[in-house]
């Protein structure tokens, strides 16, 4: 961090409006760049007016303006430069000539698709990277420069969205297994154990003492009512296990907390989807109200996914409060959705 990016920082709320106009152009310089290693003849802030042209076309610049918030001529200068790319077409209003109507090109809804799919990626990021900064603006303004200087937004898009691609190809070749999911037993401890000692051993998702023995595994997997522990078999074996139990005694006691362990040689095959869509129902069955996940790390791209999918979200992020086997800090997220 140079001697500059300190000043401003010692500037406080002061220096707010310098540090904006500082990530905006880090981002646009981070957009530019990323659109170019995709050979994207896109600009930085095109988004804003083909999303919505999509949703509410034809529209006057002045409409364009007005829905944006921003300058007529600014307006027009992006127009002009959509139309060029090939991206939007522009009308003479029937009703008045003087005044021309933007819509999207047949080229520009046949892109549309691919773009969203880009703006979702730096949307995505964007999210991830606003939440370590825990809520608080300058708290949240620290933390994306603070990113920014690890890695650029572009690079940081780019793997998102080869992330998603591999998620993508997997969900598409996913067999469908014929999964029962039950209450746990004692048979199942040898089992159940094993997928635990796995978690412990590669210690980038569960805070487990390397030292934990097998019995205090099996306390933990299967709880004390009003906690239960839950097992999905595969052809009578037990492969992953999950247990539902409440995040607080008493007042807290509605709100459930959970965790989940496919086996490693299980794992892409959605059983940890499947677990996690049971144990909503079965945490509703149990008469709590909400579940609430107090550490997903943030390094786990795929549970966070998950998580987002079936209706969680993030709502508070502890910076660098998990130390990876490599040594790297990472932040992990405290995660809530309503029964």
């Amino acid at each position: 961090m140079d001697d500059h990016h300190d000043f401003l920082s010692s500037l406080g709320p002061l220096g707010l409006t310098l540090r904006l106009k500082r990530l905006a152009d880090r981002f646009t310089e981070d957009a530019r760049r990323l659109y170019g290693a995709l050979n994207l003849v896109l600009e930085p802030n095109w988004h804003a007016v083909l999303l919505l042209l999509a949703e509410h076309e034809p529209l006057t610049v002045t409409q364009v303006a007005s829905h944006l918030g921003l300058s007529h001529p600014s307006i027009v200068s992006t127009s002009q430069k959509l139309e060029k790319a090939g991206y939007v077409v522009a009308n003479t209003a029937t009703h008045d000539r003087r005044r021309r109507m933007l819509q999207l090109s047949e080229e520009g809804r046949a892109r549309l698709a691919e773009f969203r799919d880009l703006w979702d990626a730096f949307r995505d990021e964007l999210a991830d990277m606003i939440e370590v900064g825990g809520g608080d603006l300058m708290a949240a303004v620290q933390g994306l420069e603070t990113q920014l200087a690890r890695k650029g937004l572009d690079q940081r898009v780019r793997n998102r969205l080869a992330r998603q691609a591999v998620s993508e190809v997997r969900e598409k070749d996913r067999p469908d297994v014929p999964l029962q999911i039950r209450h746990i037993d004692v048979e199942d401890r040898k089992a159940v154990v094993r997928i635990a000692r796995e978690l412990v051993r590669s210690a980038d998702t569960y805070a487990f003492d390397p030292n934990i023995s097998d019995e205090e595994l099996w306390q933990f997997w299967n709880p004390k009512p009003p906690g239960q522990g839950f097992v999905a078999t595969l052809e009578g074996e037990a492969v992953a296990t999950c247990l539902i139990r409440p995040n607080h005694a008493g007042p807290g006691s509605h709100v459930a907390n959970a965790g989940y362990a496919v086996r490693a040689d299980m794992r892409s095959l959605g059983i940890g989807r499947r677990l996690g869509e049971a144990s909503l129902g079965l945490a509703a069955e149990l008469g709590f109200s909400a579940m609430q996940f107090n550490k997903v790390l943030s390094s786990n791209v795929a549970a966070v996914k998950l998580w987002r999918s079936l209706g969680f979200r993030i709502i508070g992020t502890i910076p660098d409060g998990f130390r990876l086997p490599s040594g790297e800090m990472v932040s992990y997220h405290i995660m809530y959705r309503t029964l």
